[in-house]
């Protein structure tokens, strides 16, 4: 049998994009706008995006656009964003959906990971004022809100960077994902911008991280082995200043109270065995912290003084041990007292 043939223009073209823009486009806008919307924001509501689809006869300039319908379109996370999320939550990472989806989409795909919902447009950049020192919806200033929200929706490249911006201003260390070119100015302002699998040459040239393969859960396992070296740093930060304040306390009181002079031989072995020590720490078997860490320098310094006031202490009672007591020789060993 031979096909119906549906065409109602002999030549025609054909318009499609976001659906706000398409509608737009709309001879009869005023008619159609209210249904079309709530179509759109129904769609949004179970993660669905639109597409909107218009057409006009022939080829004039002066056309005049029907619009024809809507596309949903689903454009589910990547398979292991939720895992993601909820283990960076377990290592003190705030974690916030930025989109330029509309308001609704975000939200429901934000619900679907696991995340908060307390979603904002970009119209509270307005409120907040160029300076973010605003109220906005009289409660909080736009660097408060900013801070506060899980995410953002319907935003543009300019928003994104404001966002991070503001997160900084806070003193927060802030990362940021991306895959397109609206998002490579917030990737070169975050402090750790990572480019996702089959991002375009813009985003990967802003970014400090490319993953070449899909999925984010490389990000995590960045995060513990950060966390790991920062541990092995502080370990080596606490075993300098305890070697320092030994070796330098040790030389001086034996040095005043008993006029010792350590023999050359006996300095160069210090020193070697101390550097094979410090190697060793580079492996260190360390567990990494289950919050965001810092340099806690009073901390620091306070452990390693500790540490070296121990280590001086057990050298000297070695030393008086051995210069003035038969403990060795008692045991067989060679009598290493000064008056032997």
């Amino acid at each position: 049998e031979k096909g119906e043939c549906v065409a109602k223009y002999k030549s025609f073209k054909a318009c499609k994009g976001a659906p706000q823009v398409v509608l737009g486009l709309a001879h009869n806008f005023d008619e159609i706008r209210a249904p079309v919307e709530e179509r759109i924001l129904e769609y949004a509501s179970r993660g669905y995006r639109a597409l909107g689809v218009a057409i006009a006869e022939g080829h004039a300039d002066d056309e005049k656009w029907e619009f024809v319908g809507l596309v949903p379109i689903f454009d589910p996370p990547r398979h292991d964003t939720q895992e993601t999320i909820e283990r960076a939550h377990e290592l003190g990472i705030a974690v916030k959906m930025i989109t330029g989806d509309q308001l609704p989409i975000g939200k429901e795909t934000a619900r679907q990971l696991g995340m908060g919902t307390n979603m904002f447009t970009p119209e509270v950049f307005k409120e907040g004022g160029v300076d973010g020192k605003g109220l906005v919806q009289g409660t909080l200033t736009l660097d408060e809100l900013v801070e506060a929200a899980d995410g953002f929706g319907e935003v543009f490249p300019e928003h994104k960077y404001d966002i991070v911006r503001r997160l900084q201003d806070r003193k927060h260390i802030t990362g940021m994902t991306g895959d397109g070119v609206n998002d490579a100015p917030a990737l070169k302002k975050a402090d750790i911008g990572v480019a996702v699998a089959d991002s375009t040459d813009a985003a990967r040239a802003a970014a400090d991280i490319v993953l070449t393969e899909p999925g984010l859960s490389v990000i995590i396992d960045a995060v513990i082995g950060s966390r790991e070296i920062f541990q092995r740093m502080k370990s080596y930060a606490k075993y300098t200043i305890s070697t320092t304040f030994r070796i330098c306390f040790t030389f001086g009181l034996l040095t005043v109270i008993y006029d010792f002079y350590f023999p050359t031989i006996l300095i160069v072995l210090l020193a070697v065995t101390n550097d094979g020590a410090m190697i060793s720490l580079s492996k260190d078997n360390v567990k990494y912290s289950a919050m965001p860490d810092q340099w806690k320098l009073s901390k620091i310094f306070s452990a390693g003084i500790i540490y070296g006031l121990y280590l001086t202490l057990s050298t000297w009672i070695l030393f008086h041990t051995t210069a003035f007591s038969s403990f060795f020789a008692n045991m067989g060993l060679p009598d290493l007292r000064w008056d032997s």
